[in-house]
């Protein structure tokens, strides 16, 4: 099958065509197609994004297991995300084994975008727990516990500064499981160390960590400059303002890693398209929520939030990220530039996640910008 429209390649937006050979995508030009085409889209021809945080969506939390995950799997798939990381925060770790069972079947099934389970803590600084319960944090152990050996774990996000922390990321890195550092008040050295141990990316970058200070830099300053490290960032204007979103992007563009941290209230004001009427059992947009079953809420200022007031994940779904971050550099309209924001492709530091998926086809709106090679049919 040829494929033809406007095509997002390298960067840049022009017209060229895809050569489409069962799931697989067989070739890929620019210019007219080689032969007349099968069919040609008005849309533009992009990259399916990735998403490695992501709590809930449409009403339901990760947590709930296999009939919310169906949800999440459809509302990734309705928004162009193509590959996406379940995120279990700080989880009762019962029910999080059954949650992960559910994930692993669907990180071997091609027909579903989930790639593997992001375990956001339980080892992490009590001082910057934010969301996370404070009983459910326990200090890194000193033998790899059975739940981290569990096969869908991709990605887990710590705090550094703990004792026993570097061995553990040692170990998990040997394991090709990527280590992230976050909920963390870790000094620029402290950080250092985890990266020198095998750390390759921070969690949301200015949340639930220590401050950027001009003769104590921490952990933003360490991933502000140290070019090894992938920085994950929320584009909702909620959880960083857009002038420092800007500063980020300007400092890092190239390894920043846009990402959700989707809560149970992202998708909500979207009803859900027919054939997911009854994936999973979404909760009403005017009550409560759950994130890995700590109960939010939706605010009128459009945050999502704790009882206590803590942020607790976002309304986002990545898609609308893209377009948040694109605006807030004031690179709406230009589609040359796109390259610049985006920036790395996340496969290169997640090559272990999606490495041997089929590569899918999506046709997405003008406005979703790419976020990897990865497609989704």
């Amino acid at each position: 099958m040829l494929l033809a429209g406007q095509l997002a390649v390298g960067g840049l937006v022009r017209p060229g065509w895809l050569r489409i050979v069962g799931t697989t995508i067989d070739e890929v030009g620019e210019g007219a197609p080689p032969a007349p085409e099968d069919e040609h889209t008005d849309g533009l021809i992009a990259p399916g994004l990735v998403d490695v945080q992501v709590n809930g969506g449409g009403g339901v939390d990760v947590q709930d297991g296999d009939r919310a995950l169906d949800r999440l799997d459809l509302l990734a798939l309705d928004h162009g995300i193509t590959s996406y990381l379940p995120t279990l925060a700080s989880p009762d770790l019962e029910r999080a084994e059954e949650v992960a069972a559910a994930i692993a079947r669907r990180a071997v099934d091609p027909d579903s975008p989930v790639a593997g389970l992001h375990l956001e803590g339980p080892f992490l600084a009590p001082a910057h727990a934010g969301m996370h319960p404070l009983e459910r944090l326990r200090p890194p152990p000193s033998e790899l516990p059975s739940w981290l050996r569990w096969p869908p774990v991709r990605l887990v996000t710590l705090a550094p500064e703990l004792p026993g922390a570097l061995a553990l990321i040692a170990e998990l890195r040997r394991r090709d499981v990527v280590v992230s550092l976050g909920h963390s008040g870790a000094s620029l050295e402290q950080g250092a160390e985890a990266v020198a141990a095998g750390a390759t990316m921070v969690t949301h970058l200015f949340n639930a960590m220590g401050p950027l200070r001009h003769r104590a830099p921490g952990l933003p300053g360490l991933a502000l400059v140290d070019p090894c490290i992938t920085i994950g960032l929320i584009a909702d204007g909620h959880h960083v303002a857009p002038a420092v979103l800007e500063l980020v992007r300007r400092a890092a563009g190239e390894r920043v890693a846009l990402v959700s941290d989707a809560s149970a209230a992202a998708g909500l004001s979207e009803p859900p398209r027919a054939s997911a009427a009854d994936a999973g059992e979404a909760r009403p947009p005017g009550g409560p929520t759950t994130l890995s079953g700590v109960e939010v809420y939706l605010r009128a200022d459009g945050t999502v939030r704790t009882a206590t007031g803590e942020l607790a994940g976002s309304t986002l779904t990545l898609n609308v990220a893209v377009r948040h971050g694109v605006v807030f550099a004031s690179a709406a309209d230009d589609m040359e530039s796109i390259e610049d924001y985006l920036g790395k492709d996340i496969l290169e530091q997640f090559d272990s996640i999606f490495d041997g998926r089929p590569l899918k086809l999506l046709g997405v709106h003008r406005n979703t910008l790419p976020g990897s090679w990865k497609l989704y049919q």
